[in-house]
């Protein structure tokens, strides 16, 4: 054999080998081509699926937080309705009838079960009615020896009644916070229930 017929069988035999190196490499990049688009269609849908998932997840945190907040505001409206309750409560008694309050105001200081000492009016009450509870006060029949201040306390009504250095608050504001934890419930419940 000739040597190029040796140099032709050789590059006949390099080109099939090329050609075959060339069809398997063909090969195993389509098959990678094709394993990485299943992948990425893979991690795609993984993807969407998060995405969806997130998305539901922060609406249902958004939906609590705005069912949070809309108790908060009902309760903060709750919360101011019954405090007005009380505060026109406060100002229905500072306005009643001089004779009923002239009464409750007496009723008031004789549970006190002091017998001597100083009443402190508003000055409202303390022009109006002043000599009067007094009065009333000191001939209720129980030995009482109650005098009128000279000084006012700033206060819708009611009294503070002084003993040497002994004060009782019985104004109307402090009669009212008094009651208004018992009582909240049952204006709950007429306002609400």
């Amino acid at each position: 054999m000739s040597i190029e017929n040796i140099t032709g069988k050789i590059l006949a035999e390099a080109r099939e080998q090329s050609e075959q190196v060339l069809t398997e490499a063909g090969e195993k990049s389509r098959a990678i081509i094709e394993k990485a688009k299943v992948q990425a269609e893979k991690i795609r849908k993984e993807h969407e699926e998060k995405a969806e998932e997130d998305a539901c997840l922060l609406k249902s945190r958004r939906t609590s937080v705005a069912e949070l907040e809309v108790r908060k505001m009902k309760l903060g409206a709750k919360q101011s309705l019954v405090s007005r309750c009380f505060d026109e409560a406060l100002d229905k008694l500072a306005n009643m009838e001089e004779s009923e309050y002239l009464e409750f105001l007496t009723s008031a200081v004789l549970a006190t079960g002091a017998v001597e000492g100083e009443l402190i009016l508003n000055a409202r009450d303390k022009k109006a009615i002043g000599e009067k509870l007094v009065k009333k006060v000191n001939g209720a029949g129980k030995p009482v020896k109650l005098t009128l201040a000279e000084e006012t306390v700033n206060a819708k009504g009611g009294f503070v009644l002084r003993q040497g250095s002994v004060e009782i608050n019985s104004t109307l504001e402090t009669m009212i916070n008094g009651i208004r934890e018992s009582a909240t419930p049952d204006v709950v419940k007429a306002l609400f229930g």
